[in-house]
C-alpha cells in the first residue's frame, strides 16, 4: 500500500477551503471574476472579465434593458463550468434572471438560462417545466431541444427525448447536438454509433475552446469504457496539449493509471485535477482510489471532505439525492438514510436507468436483493454501456443464487472498464462462482 505524499497532504488540508467558498446574497451583486487556477493571464480569461465590467455598467445605466441580464448571466454560468466555482457563480447567474424576468416574464434567453441552471442542479422537472415554456415562445431554437433532451433523459422518457435530439439536430447540427445524439445512442448500447457521433462533436468545435475540450473529454470515455486504455489515454494527452489545465483530462488519465494499478500516477493526476477545478467528482474518484487501495485511513479523511461538499450542494438548492446514496452504498456508510434517498429519487423518476441502478444498488446493499432483482433488470433493458451497472447486476444476483445471470453480467463487467471501486471484488466474486 503506497504511503499518502506530502502533496496530498497539503491538498487535503486544503479541501475545506476550495469546496467550503460560498457567497450569497439577496441583492443583485455583480462581482469580479476570481482570478482562475493556471489560468487567469489566457486571453479567454480576459475576454470574461473585459465582458462582466461592460455588461456591468450597461446594466447600472440601463436596468431596463433585459438583454444585458441574460448575456451576463451567461458569462457567470460559463465561468462557473470552466473554473468549477459554482457555490460562487450560479447564485450570481440566477440573481441576474430573476431581474431579467422581473422585467420580462416570457423572455426567452433568461427562461432557458434558468432551465440550464436547474439541470446543472439536477432539478429535473423543473427545468422541463421552465425550458417547455420558453419553447412555447420559440420553437426554432436548438439550445431549448438541448435542454428539454437532458430533461427527458434524466426523468426516463427516452423516446421523447431521442424526439428531443431530433428537432435540436433539425435546428442545428452542431457539437451540442452531437454530443446529444451520441449520448442517447450510448444509453443504447450503440458504441459505434456514440463513437461516431462524438467524434462529430469534438470535429465541430473550435482549438482550445472548453467545449471542444468537453467533447474530446466523452469521446476518449467511450474508448476508457470500451477498455482501449491506450486510445482514451491518447486523447486525454491530446486535450492536455490544446488545453493544458483541464482538469476532466487529468481525471481521465487518473482512470487509466489506476486500471494499470499505478495509484500513485492516479492520485498525484486527481489531486492536480482537483487543484485547478474543484469538482465533486474528483474527490469522489479520490476516495474510491483509497478504498481500492487499502488505505482506510486515508480514504477515511476523503470520505468526510465528499459528505462536507454533498452538504454544501443541498444548501444551495442541489438535488443530490442519487449521488449521495451510491457514494454511501460504494463506501458502505450511512447505509439506511442512503436507502430512503435512493428510494425518493427513484419514485420521482422510475423509468431512468440511474435511479433504478441506485435504488437496486441500495436494496442489495441493505440486504434486500430479492426486491433489488426486477429494478436491475429493468435498468439493463437498453444494454448501455455501463460495466458498473453490470457489476451491480452481478452482484444482486449473486445474493439470489442465480450462478448463471451472476457470471453472465460478471463477464460483461469484466470485459470492458470497471472502476477501481469494483474491480477486486469483481474478480473475486468471478473465481467463487466459476469454483463452485
Amino acid at each position: 500500500m503506497r504511503s499518502i505524499t506530502h502533496t496530498t497532504v497539503i491538498f487535503l488540508m486544503g479541501l475545506s477551503t476550495i469546496f467550503g467558498c460560498k457567497h450569497s446574497s439577496t441583492t443583485l451583486v455583480i462581482p469580479d471574476l476570481q482570478p482562475r487556477a493556471g489560468d487567469s493571464t489566457s486571453k479567454e480569461f480576459s475576454k470574461a472579465q473585459e465582458t462582466v465590467s461592460k455588461l456591468r455598467a450597461q446594466i447600472q445605466q440601463h436596468p431596463e434593458t433585459v438583454k444585458n441580464y441574460t448575456d451576463l448571466a451567461q458569462v457567470f454560468i460559463q465561468e462557473s463550468r470552466i473554473t468549477g466555482k459554482h457555490h460562487d457563480y450560479y447564485p450570481v447567474a440566477e440573481s441576474l434572471l430573476v431581474a431579467a424576468l422581473s422585467h420580462d416574464s416570457i423572455y426567452f434567453d433568461a427562461l432557458v438560462l434558468r432551465s440550464g441552471i436547474e439541470m446543472t442542479k439536477h432539478r429535473f422537472a423543473e427545468a422541463k417545466v421552465t425550458v417547455t415554456k420558453a419553447i412555447s415562445y420559440n420553437d426554432h431554437n436548438a439550445g431549448s431541444f438541448g435542454i428539454l433532451a437532458d430533461a427527458n433523459t434524466e426523468l426516463g422518457l427516452y423516446d421523447e427525448a431521442v424526439k428531443a435530439v431530433d428537432k435540436m439536430m433539425s435546428a442545428r447540427p452542431d457539437l451540442r447536438s452531437y454530443a446529444r445524439a451520441s449520448y442517447q445512442r450510448e444509453i443504447r448500447g450503440d458504441r459505434d454509433g456514440a463513437i461516431s457521433a462524438m467524434k462529430l462533436a469534438a470535429d465541430a468545435g473550435s482549438f482550445g475552446e472548453e467545449n471542444r475540450e468537453w467533447a474530446l473529454y466523452q469521446f476518449a470515455n467511450l474508448f476508457l469504457q470500451w477498455g482501449k486504455l491506450d486510445t482514451a489515454k491518447f486523447i486525454y494527452n491530446g486535450i492536455l496539449e490544446e488545453r493544458p489545465n483541464f482538469g476532466y483530462a487529468l481525471s481521465g488519465l487518473a482512470m487509466v493509471a489506476a486500471d494499470k494499478n499505478d495509484y500513485g500516477t492516479a492520485i498525484g493526476n486527481l489531486v492536480k485535477a482537483a487543484q485547478i477545478l474543484p469538482e465533486h467528482i474528483f474527490i469522489e474518484q479520490l476516495s474510491d482510489l483509497y478504498v481500492a487501495m487499502g488505505d482506510t485511513a486515508n480514504a477515511h479523511i476523503i470520505e468526510q471532505k465528499v459528505l462536507q461538499a454533498f452538504d454544501l450542494h443541498e444548501k444551495d438548492g442541489w438535488n443530490i439525492a442519487r449521488e449521495y446514496a451510491m457514494y454511501c452504498a460504494n463506501h458502505n456508510i450511512h447505509l439506511k438514510d442512503a436507502l430512503a434517498q435512493a428510494e425518493v429519487d427513484f419514485k420521482s423518476r422510475p423509468e431512468n436507468i440511474d435511479a433504478l441502478d441506485t435504488y437496486a444498488w441500495l436494496l442489495f446493499k441493505n440486504n434486500r436483493a430479492a426486491e433489488a432483482k426486477p429494478l436491475i433488470e429493468k435498468a439493463l433493458r437498453f444494454h448501455s454501456l455501463n460495466a458498473s451497472l453490470y457489476f451491480h447486476a452481478a452482484m444482486i444476483a449473486n445474493a439470489n443464487n442465480d450462478k448463471l445471470a451472476t457470471q453472465t453480467y460478471l463477464t460483461q463487467a469484466l470485459s470492458t472498464y470497471l472502476p477501481p471501486i469494483y474491480k477486486n471484488e469483481a474478480k473475486i466474486i468471478s473465481a467463487q462462482v466459476v469454483g463452485k
